[in-house]
């Protein structure tokens, strides 16, 4: 096992990992318990005042929200 996270710890951004999924735990929704989510993006905006280019900036990120509750998925 500590060899197979060795050799995680190399891979560069963006190179295929090849995955079981029946080595995975499913998810499910801490607030209801529901077992699907729905993609969505949160926005943030950042100040010209401390954006690297001097303008205003508009930040996306991506997030998984329940499809039910619509609570967005911790996964910490």
């Amino acid at each position: 096992m500590a060899e197979k996270v060795k050799k995680l710890q190399h891979l560069q951004a963006g190179q295929a990992v090849e995955i079981d999924p029946k080595n995975a735990v499913r998810q499910e929704c801490a607030t209801c318990g529901c077992k699907f989510f729905r993609l969505v993006m949160t926005v943030f905006k950042v100040s010209a005042l401390v954006s690297p280019t001097g303008q205003e900036l508009v930040i996306q990120q991506p997030v998984l929200i329940c499809t039910k509750c619509e609570v967005v998925l911790e996964t910490n």
